[in-house]
């Protein structure tokens, strides 16, 4: 059985989870393209998706890899003594063009307009819901995830979560988070289990770092959705039906409007644009020395409060 060390170190990326009562609320959607714009303003950004039933992020970039994924970190994983490190399943665009763009040309030009500073850790395309169903996430996962990718120089992780809220890991990485998005679309159902979950939530989680976001509804409801949820909304992101005609030519993100609350996201949890960052293969040779203060340790023993 596999009995992992938990480390205390001092973490210096920001870890941002996404996560709603179920799936196709624009979580992957949302999370994408703020990753995306994280990556333009020279920040070096992962995108990691632990949903394994309901992985999109592949498709929805058209950036697959037959080795390079998170079924084949979780395949090695299976029975081992240790972990292995995931800098050989990280996959960006530049990557992806040296090894997969003769098998796809057809998609090479959409990858090639994704920033080299992006790197997933994700569900390949070719990964069916039978093969999901064999592999496990552990509990203690998200903590070695986050811990090799900021000792490799990784500012800012984006985690789009299960919606099962109660499968190994997800609690894991909310714990560890800076910011636990949580979306809603206003729908009565949804609005109830929504509640149901955040009052498990805030057990573990410091409640102020939960944010609301209103997706896909009108701003309108806002006032509704916080009286049921007796949480502010956070942010609204607009209805955009752009979004679907962009997905089938390989186009992340929505119009002007969408992209705009994008930015003003990413301005908000403080992904301001920056020089660009060493290599990837330099900084996978020792960590960096800036640092950010508290033990990550204790922010996973005590919830972060």
């Amino acid at each position: 059985m596999m009995n992992q060390e938990v480390e205390e170190y001092v973490r210096r990326c920001k870890v941002i989870t996404g996560w709603s009562c179920e799936s196709g609320m624009g979580v992957n959607t949302f999370m994408t393209a703020a990753a995306i714009e994280s990556a333009k303003r020279g920040i070096r950004t992962a995108l990691v998706e632990l949903d394994l039933f309901h992985a999109s992020t592949a498709v929805t970039l058209g950036m697959s890899h037959k080795t390079r994924n998170l079924e084949s970190w979780l395949g090695k994983a299976a029975g081992a003594e240790k972990y292995r490190e995931i800098k050989d399943y990280l996959l960006n665009s530049n990557i992806w063009s040296q090894e997969m763009s003769n098998e796809r040309s057809d998609i090479s030009d959409a990858v090639s307009d994704l920033p080299q500073e992006l790197y997933l850790f994700t569900p390949s395309q070719h990964m069916d819901r039978f093969e999901a169903a064999s592999l496990r996430l552990k509990a203690d996962m998200p903590y070695h995830i986050i811990k090799e990718l900021d000792e490799l120089g990784f500012q800012a992780v984006f985690i789009d979560l299960p919606s099962e809220i109660l499968m190994p890991g997800t609690s894991t990485s909310m714990k560890l988070a800076d910011e636990v998005l949580v979306f809603t679309d206003g729908q009565v159902s949804h609005n109830l289990y929504t509640l149901k979950e955040l009052k498990r939530m805030e057990k573990d989680v410091d409640s102020e770092r939960i944010k609301l976001i209103l997706n896909r509804a009108p701003q309108m409801l806002a006032g509704v959705v916080e009286g049921m949820l007796d949480r502010k909304v956070w942010l609204t992101i607009p209805d955009d039906p752009s979004i679907i005609q962009r997905s089938l030519d390989l186009i992340p993100g929505g119009g002007e409007d969408y992209n705009n609350v994008v930015k003003k996201f990413c301005d908000q949890v403080g992904l301001i644009k920056r020089k660009k960052a060493s290599s990837l293969d330099s900084s996978m040779e020792g960590s960096q020395n800036e640092s950010r203060s508290g033990g990550f340790f204790n922010f996973l023993r005590r919830g972060r409060k």
